[in-house]
């Protein structure tokens, strides 16, 4: 792997589920190694079914220049679920949904039956062929923190790696804490 390995990281802007607004920004920030190269967004639903999309054409204008696709968690949006499985066999590129903390899928599955009762099958299908959550700590700025993942498309051992290269200042890599900090403003 480089030493500046070239990602685009996910996040999505802030946003109100009581609101008369349905739509947020999903925000991607290309990076080489931890600098800034791109920003790229676009809309997508809250609590929607576009998530997936969206964040497959954002990857387009970048295709030939990335290496790994991040994003932070499978849910945009609210409960708008992105389906790493499908993103990783388009793209065909890695892709790695970073969580801060373990998920109690129990507790998803119940949120997901009452509040979409016609789709929560497809939602909670999308979450399940995320696969294994794997578990690994980072050392940055802050000390040795825990992260948690998904992966389609690389061993866990590669993913390590790269979190190693571009994780400085938090356990979120930087093309994700920075789009994060994007949405934040938006």
């Amino acid at each position: 792997m480089k030493n500046s390995p070239i990602t685009i990281g996910f996040d999505d802007s802030r946003f109100q589920l009581k609101s008369n607004i349905k739509k947020t920004q999903l925000i991607g920030v290309v990076c080489q190694g931890t600098r800034v190269v791109n920003v790229v967004r676009d809309e997508i639903s809250i609590d929607g079914d576009d998530a997936t999309n969206t964040l497959i054409k954002l990857v387009t204008q970048y295709i030939k220049e990335i290496q790994y696709i991040l994003t932070d968690t499978i849910t945009f949006g609210g409960f708008n679920i992105i389906d790493i499985e499908r993103i990783y066999t388009i793209m065909n590129k890695p892709v790695i949904a970073i969580t801060e903390s373990q998920v109690n899928l129990e507790s998803v599955k119940i949120a997901l039956k009452k509040n979409f009762p016609r789709s929560y099958i497809s939602k909670l299908q999308k979450i399940i062929r995320a696969g294994d959550l794997y578990e690994t700590e980072i050392l940055t700025a802050g000390g040795l923190s825990k992260v948690y993942y998904h992966v389609k498309g690389a061993p866990p051992d590669v993913v390590n790696d790269l979190l190693e290269k571009i994780c400085i200042d938090s356990k979120l890599p930087e093309p994700i804490r920075i789009a994060h900090l994007i949405g934040k403003a938006l």
